[in-house]
């Protein structure tokens, strides 16, 4: 089951703080922040009460390990947060050229007999769009052929030439509708290379290695300095870190069904309730019929 989009006011730092318990990170790290903390507690018993010799490791080179983390860190949440905010623009985009095409359609469209009937179905080609779009991005190839995101593109194009040779449009509604039409294609197409090439494997698993070493090496390094306080030190470290690394994970994939994830519904329903308003006709519970 999709997880419940967030709702939430930024403003509201209590009930921010509140939630830290029940957030995703939170429960996904609890153990793995308990075992950095006994490691790290066995790591300091061991150097003070059994080995009785501290690794020459100071917070300088913490320090200086900890810069490096930090700027990988820093360029991978960037990297990931990119793709998702592109991906929300993408799905903005989408809402505006379904308006768009509604309202020239609108405009456009002939007073005769068929009247109704081809607004119904412009919308319904326009509601169905984002909905297959969505279970493609998320699961390609479970689409059907004939609802699939290009196949309904296609067929937009085919109703505007078809009302264009019938006169239920006129002859220039070809040049105002062309670039709209276009843009349906320059979404698809864009969304597909966000979810088509994924950050660079490589890169993810080396930031994911460095963190493991730093928090590894980190109780060596602040043993002598803070003694059993190094455990508190080590847990802050380690949930702050791979925090950071998990929520970049979360993210980089904009149309999955994570909670962080973009509300591909909501804007579904968004561009299905304007475009059958602008085309005034009544809207469906749901659009997924065949084309």
């Amino acid at each position: 089951m999709k997880p419940a989009a967030i709702t939430y006011d930024p403003k509201n730092w209590i009930r921010l703080l509140l939630d830290v318990p029940r957030s995703r990170v939170f429960r996904t790290l609890a153990l793995d922040v308990l075992g950095a903390g006994l490691y790290s507690a066995l790591v300091v018993y061991l150097e003070t009460n059994v080995i009785g010799t501290v690794l020459p490791l100071g917070p300088s080179f913490l320090s200086i390990l900890g810069i490096i983390l930090g700027l990988l860190l820093v360029f991978r949440t960037n990297t990931a947060y990119d793709r998702w905010w592109e991906g929300r623009r993408l799905w903005g985009q989408l809402v505006n050229v379904s308006r768009g095409l509604a309202h020239q359609l609108d405009a456009m469209l002939d007073d005769g007999p068929t009247r109704t009937e081809r607004r119904r179905r412009y919308a319904h080609l326009l509601a169905t769009l984002p909905a297959s779009l969505a279970r493609h991005l998320r699961k390609p190839g479970s689409v059907e052929p004939q609802l699939a995101p290009l196949t309904l593109v296609s067929a937009l194009h085919r109703e505007v030439h078809q009302d264009i040779t019938h006169a239920r449009l006129a002859d220039d509604a070809r040049i105002v509708l062309a670039p709209l039409l276009q843009q349906f294609d320059d979404v698809i197409g864009a969304c597909e290379r966000i979810r088509n090439t994924p950050i660079p494997v490589s890169y993810s698993t080396y930031v994911k290695q460095f963190v493991l070493v730093y928090a590894l090496v980190m109780p060596f390094g602040l043993v002598k300095d803070f003694g059993y306080g190094t455990v508190a030190a080590s847990m802050l470290m380690f949930f702050a870190t791979v925090g950071l690394e998990l929520l970049a994970e979360e993210i980089e994939n904009p149309f999955g069904e994570d909670m962080n994830d973009l509300p591909l519904e909501t804007i579904t329903a968004t561009i299905t309730r304007d475009v059958h308003t602008v085309l005034g006709v009544p809207a469906p519970e749901a659009a997924s019929a065949t084309p």
